[in-house]
């Protein structure tokens, strides 16, 4: 058995295995044929003693991640491979990581990607042993959605062993182009299982995020956060310079038949602290359908400044005891900032097909500003509140509201 040693794109070595390849003797002499690129395949998982790369080419082209699983002299199984996962998904060569079905992997650093990254962790456990950190980000170098793209995560149970200290599971910032599919992330009550910060072009699917650890009643964190990038609410990005701070958005985000839960369910924030400027920002264009939702301190589903939403086929609930404040709204749909005339002509809101389970309000569709949103349309959604009378508020230039049924909770 030999070992192919393959430079990918930034200048990395990656030590994968050769088989097939055709040895004879000529007059005692060994001659080695090289096998067809076809041949290579991974390296059988039997021990870590063998390795001295990050990972293994197989037939596909595609690179298995080298997993240690034990510690070996002086350096821990988990600091391994946060090293190789860096080693593997930095850089912006297109690449395909996969990390074995069956694994674990221990991390005990983040793993910061680069664009043109797919990986690949069907049946994998990937666990975050240290305490206040992540899993993936990016670090940002350049603004206008430039930073990183085309990056998709296919499968893996994504964990944090921390249950109580803050951080984001996996967090984007100035970047296009991501999908998360068939991904599972156990966060707490304190953290984000996802960030999406300034970002456009992003799916997220057939996911599950879930929260572990002791609630708290005023926590209100998201599982999913899409937000936007100014110092108070995005402070990560603050030592990359001001311009990654300036308050940009997120546009084209779509969350598809998922299982979402923690203090809040999804959340598109919004600037309250630099000034009516950074209040003044606004998401375009949020896709939320066929999901089930939920909040157990805060609001299942909030939408602030966002100018176009579709919110549809969802079960939507809160479990929040505030149930005289607006965090014990099951969907809560807002404008805190005030917009062009010209941006207000183009914003549509449509909540149809859900149901919804709030206290205060089950569906409330709102301004607190001076612009309203041009068209809003509720239909054939079904309404749990205190009361029925309260149970769906909607306001606008044009309001649809109809096909509705509503139920005290």
């Amino acid at each position: 058995m030999s070992y192919l040693k393959r430079r990918t794109a930034n200048g990395r070595f990656l030590r994968s295995t050769l088989l097939g390849a055709a040895a004879c003797f000529v007059m005692g002499a060994c001659l080695f044929t090289a096998a067809p690129a076809a041949a290579v395949q991974a390296e059988e998982y039997v021990s870590d003693s063998w390795m001295t790369g990050p990972g293994t080419y197989n037939a596909q082209g595609q690179i298995v991640l080298n997993v240690y699983t034990q510690d070996q002299v002086g350096k821990r199984a988990a600091t391994l491979n946060s090293q190789n996962l860096n080693e593997l998904c930095g850089g912006d060569e297109p690449k395909t990581i996969v990390i074995p079905a069956g694994s674990r992997v221990e991390l005990a650093n983040m793993v910061y990607l680069g664009s043109n990254t797919t990986i690949i962790a069907d049946g994998a456990t990937i666990v975050m042993t240290s305490a206040d950190k992540g899993i993936f980000a990016n670090k940002p170098d350049a603004v206008n959605y430039q930073s990183i793209s085309n990056v998709r995560i296919q499968g893996g149970n994504w964990e944090i062993t921390d249950k109580k200290n803050s951080c984001s599971v996996m967090a984007f910032n100035h970047g296009s182009n991501v999908v998360l599919d068939n991904v599972t992330i156990l966060s707490n009550y304190q953290s984000h299982a996802i960030e999406l910060i300034a970002m456009k072009d992003v799916t997220v699917k057939n996911s599950t995020l879930k929260v572990q650890g002791k609630k708290k009643k005023t926590s209100v964190e998201e599982a999913l956060q899409i937000d936007v990038a100014t110092p108070r609410t995005a402070p990560v990005l603050v030592q990359y310079g001001k311009k990654f701070v300036k308050g940009q958005t997120c546009k084209n985000i779509k969350v598809l038949k998922n299982t979402i839960e923690g203090s809040r369910g999804v959340c598109a924030n919004y600037a309250t602290v630099g000034g009516e400027k950074l209040k003044n920002k606004f998401h375009e264009n949020i896709v939320i359908k066929g999901n089930t939702l939920t909040g157990y301190t805060a609001e299942a589903c909030t939408l602030y400044n966002t100018l176009q939403a579709t919110v549809k086929n969802n079960v939507i609930t809160t479990h929040s005891s505030r149930k005289k404040e607006s965090y014990s709204i099951g969907l809560n749909i807002t404008l805190q900032g005030r917009a062009s005339g010209k941006k207000m002509n183009k914003s549509r809101i449509t909540v149809a097909g859900n149901t919804v389970y709030g206290y205060r309000q089950a569906i409330q569709v709102i301004s607190r500003s001076s612009s309203s949103y041009r068209s809003v349309t509720v239909k054939n959604n079904k309404a749990y509140a205190s009361s029925r009378g309260s149970a769906i508020v909607a306001r606008g230039r044009s309001v649809s509201n109809s096909g509705n049924s509503t139920y005290k909770r």
